[in-house]
């Protein structure tokens, strides 16, 4: 009977976050299955996508359609955090300093305070950042989905806590994705130094997902 591969997928997460710089591929993280075959072994696949329809700071529907055939980064924070969301956002501007002009990725920024960072919130602070095109998508979604998408998608954590310092707890993780939609790198994004591995390591996905002869 199938059943979520969790020790392995632990152990690539360990290895993602801790590779050095000499990396030439990055590893396939996240809760997979081992299902027997025909032919009498095993194989491992990986959990569906989760489907939403959600919308971003133009008011644009945001689907998981909206990115196919792109790499993502996602992390999730709300606009009035007075804690982690701040080093957070520094380290995701030096990133889209690097990656904002290049249509083969977008940053995404889910928040977890649905009611407050409605379109036009999330749209000043988008313009705080310093984005002038839409390869960093500010989204908005249904509170419980996003929580639940946040864990089953991303490896994340986010959920309403009123003891919490802005009523919210979340992971301070940025969330390395391929076309594909599998997770190849989770990395925190209050550390410099991992931001800076996050950066090469963008590098290299783009360079195996998009082949010199496909550019």
């Amino acid at each position: 009977m199938p059943r979520p591969y969790w020790v392995l997928s632990s152990l690539l997460f360990f290895a993602a976050c801790t590779g050095g710089n000499d990396k030439q591929s990055l590893p396939v993280l996240g809760p997979m299955e081992i299902t027997a075959n025909q032919k009498g072994g095993f194989d491992t696949t990986f959990f569906d996508f989760p489907t939403f329809n959600w919308i971003d700071q133009d008011s644009l529907p945001f689907t998981p359609d909206s990115l196919n055939g792109q790499l993502m980064l996602v992390d999730f924070f709300f606009t009035t955090c007075p804690t982690i969301c701040v080093d957070m956002r520094l380290q995701l501007m030096r990133v889209y300093g690097v990656y904002g002009d290049d249509s083969r990725m977008r940053i995404v920024s889910h928040t977890i305070d649905s009611d407050y960072d409605r379109p036009l919130v999330l749209k000043a602070y988008a313009k705080e950042c310093g984005v002038n095109n839409r390869n960093w998508l500010f989204v908005n979604g249904p509170a419980d989905e996003v929580y639940n998408v946040a864990k089953s998608a991303y490896l994340s954590m986010a959920l309403r806590d009123s003891s919490a310092a802005g009523g919210f707890l979340h992971s301070g993780t940025f969330v390395l994705l391929d076309k594909a939609k599998k997770i190849r790198g989770v990395y925190d994004g209050t550390n410099a130094a991992e931001v800076d591995q996050l950066i090469s390591d963008i590098k290299i996905l783009l360079g195996e997902q998009f082949p010199a002869s496909e550019r």
